[in-house]
């Protein structure tokens, strides 16, 4: 009895180890590796040279090497590490990405999955900035902190140790000489600065710029503003620029009068729209500020971009995040995802 009982332990445990080989060949060849040290190296390695070309800022406009007007339209994607939760972080998903169209992603780096990942930058940001350089597109890296740099005050600041400040020039630093030579990478240096003065944030985003310039990349550089990046209002004591920089807003239903915002700036700067969209009343929203639609808010807020030449990330590409384009698991697109899609394709 003993003996028959030993036999069904080793065959079980043999087939647990069989079909947990099963599952980690499947798992890798799908592009992860699981949650286990990667290949690092010093620099971006890849083909760059078809990868499109490094973009600068030209007066208010945003140039390519050839000088030609690029006006960056695109979608924000999920944080990488809950993708890969979900076991979508591969390149089939960011495949569907890129076919909706547009020449841009802009992709949020959660400052507690980068502290808890020594390998997270080889582990998805080098990957995403390879496969979206073979499909011609951009990436904006997105440090993706909501509060003040200064003093880690916020309801949505993460809940580590760091000083903000001190720890976004340490990602930066490293980020920034990893991709200096990678000309489809654009730089976000904070999502959104909340609880500062105008000069405090001033001071905030020069050390920061510097820090990625010291590291030697000449990239274009995204800089966001006050107020959950939506008050402009800083550019006035910023003075003159050429340090290749542009300058974001964010921009929702709620903020009703956010022609008379941005007019003054979208003439005299670089701007470019990092978040937008809304929650039309096909699905409910969570967060009442985010509730819109097509007509009221959607067609005018494009139409105004589309005029006046500003680039554009729409929020998110996504089933979870507001404003979701998405249903449930990717398939089923949101009224508010079909408007983006056909912006999209606009120009396809």
């Amino acid at each position: 009895m003993k003996k028959q009982m030993k036999v069904t332990l080793i065959v079980i445990v043999a087939a647990i180890i069989v079909a947990a080989a099963i599952y980690i060949v499947r798992y890798i060849k799908s592009g992860n590796d699981l949650l286990t040290p990667v290949g690092t190296r010093a620099e971006f390695v890849g083909d760059t040279d078809k990868y499109p070309s490094m973009l600068r800022t030209k007066g208010v406009q945003i140039v390519n090497a050839e000088g030609e007007q690029v006006v960056l339209k695109g979608v924000m994607v999920p944080e990488s590490h809950r993708l890969y939760d979900e076991k979508n972080f591969d390149e089939g998903f960011y495949k569907k990405v890129f076919d909706m169209g547009g020449n841009v992603i802009r992709v949020p780096v959660d400052p507690a999955e980068y502290k808890n990942d020594d390998y997270y930058m080889w582990r998805y940001l080098d990957r995403i900035v390879t496969w979206a350089g073979e499909s011609g597109k951009y990436v904006i890296i997105d440090w993706d902190y909501t509060g003040n740099p200064i003093d880690g005050s916020g309801d949505e600041m993460p809940d580590i140790s760091e000083n903000p400040l001190d720890y976004s020039a340490e990602f930066w630093k490293n980020t920034a000489e990893y991709f200096k030579n990678t000309p489809n990478v654009i730089f976000e240096i904070y999502n959104e600065p909340v609880g500062m003065s105008d000069s405090e944030w001033k001071r905030c985003a020069d050390s920061l710029i510097g820090v990625i310039r010291d590291a030697g990349a000449k990239q274009l550089i995204i800089v966001g503003s006050p107020d959950y990046c939506y008050d402009l209002g800083w550019l006035d004591e910023l003075g003159e620029t050429n340090n290749n920089t542009a300058f974001a807003v964010h921009v929702y239903p709620d903020k009703v009068f956010w022609q008379k915002f941005i007019s003054g700036y979208a003439t005299s700067y670089p701007i470019i729209v990092t978040e937008w969209g809304y929650t039309d009343d096909d699905v409910k929203a969570k967060n009442e500020k985010l509730k819109g639609t097509r007509n009221v808010f959607g067609i005018k807020f494009s139409s105004y971009l589309k005029k006046h030449n500003v680039g554009w990330v729409a929020s998110s590409y996504d089933y979870k995040t507001e404003p979701s384009m998405f249903k449930k698991n990717y398939k089923n697109k949101t009224k508010w995802g079909e408007f983006v899609a056909e912006l999209l394709s606009e120009d396809e």
